[in-house]
């Protein structure tokens, strides 16, 4: 799977990098663009719009490509487990758990310990104001809404 990969993510290189003259090869097949100059100012007057939906093809297959990877390295990821077919043939649980064991060991790496790596919860208080009714914090002077004195 990650040679299919590899593949694609290079067929779309290329195509992106040969664009022009692959426009030109295929310009001679359809219509020729309509007369009056380039409208788009870019300089590909020559071929009309040909050349950018050439490219889009390349960036096309180099998605494909990269999508295909990233599904070839979750299906490494998950290599042996059993599973749904979520994630590359996670379930939900395991990748918590994948999930839970990967944040403990970054925690580890920082030196940060479970009860101080979760921040304190703050208790936040906010003001009424008595003139338009939006709230505030308390230790707000004038109401962000109406500007009147708190």
């Amino acid at each position: 799977m990650v040679f299919v990969g590899l593949a694609l993510v290079g067929a779309g290189l290329l195509v992106f990098r040969y664009a022009n003259e692959i426009a030109g090869q295929i310009s001679g097949y359809i219509a020729p663009p309509p007369e009056g100059g380039d409208p788009t100012g870019l300089g590909t007057a020559q071929f009309g719009y040909l050349p950018f939906i050439v490219w889009g093809f390349g960036f096309t297959l180099i998605g494909f490509g990269g999508n295909t990877l990233r599904m070839a390295f979750m299906s490494s990821v998950a290599g042996g487990m059993g599973g749904g077919a979520m994630a590359g043939g996670m379930s939900p649980e395991m990748l918590d758990g994948y999930m839970q064991q990967t944040l403990a060991a970054n925690r580890g790496m920082t030196g940060q310990s479970a009860a101080t790596a979760a921040p304190a919860t703050k208790e936040v208080v906010k003001v009424k104001c008595r003139n338009c009714g939006s709230l505030e914090s308390e230790d707000a002077a004038f109401c962000r809404k109406c500007g009147k004195s708190l």
